[in-house]
């Protein structure tokens, strides 16, 4: 009898025992997975606080440049083209948070029906510097990249340019596009670019 009531004491404490282990282990389980929890918050809300923006807005209803049926031009000509759709303005801003630079890249992407050789094509970028534009890229065939850059520009856009930036603000450019003078075209030829910015703190 009595080694029946020591058995049961036994059993009953290893109950309990095991009660308490469990207790524990779920109490700590919970603690680990609050603190985890409140720490990546917490390293949200900091890198919120440290990113900064770029956005690019235009005035045209349409993004980008388009050409048809075209004729080849010098670039003389084409760095002064003027008339509605042969030009394009955009303005590129920044918001620098807490010193921390943005790298933007300016990248013209081409259409998918395009008929125009890229080699044929010519591109110009400006910048608008004390009220004027000024060069701020010679004109250039239209080169494709073949892979995604560092700062984000897709594979075969053509980066037209890479741009520092330390603190907030903005600046305007202006795009023009046209045929080489070289180029033979026949028939009804189109090319079509649009601009996309990309941004990255480095």
């Amino acid at each position: 009898m009595k080694d029946r009531e020591i058995e049961e004491k036994t059993y009953s404490r290893k109950v309990i025992i095991s009660l308490i282990v469990i207790t524990i282990l779920v109490f700590t389980v919970i603690s680990i997975s609050f603190t985890a929890f409140v720490k990546q918050e917490q390293v949200k809300q900091s890198n919120e606080d440290h990113e900064g923006n770029v956005s690019m807005t235009y005035t045209e209803s349409k993004n980008g440049i388009f050409i048809e049926n075209a004729s080849p031009v010098s670039d003389d000509v084409g760095k002064a083209l003027n008339a509605p759709g042969e030009y394009f303005d955009f303005t590129v801003r920044t918001t620098v948070v807490k010193d921390q630079p943005i790298t933007y890249e300016i990248a013209a992407i081409k259409e998918a029906d395009c008929t125009i050789p890229d080699q044929d094509i010519k591109v110009y970028l400006e910048k608008q510097v004390n009220g004027t534009y000024e060069q701020l890229v010679e004109p250039k065939a239209f080169e494709p990249i073949k892979e995604k850059t560092d700062i984000g520009s897709p594979i075969n856009s053509m980066v037209l340019k890479r741009v520092r930036s330390e603190k907030s603000g903005f600046d305007n450019y202006r795009l023009r596009m046209w045929v080489n003078e070289n180029a033979l075209i026949q028939d009804v030829k189109t090319y079509a670019i649009k601009i996309n910015v990309y941004g990255k703190i480095v």
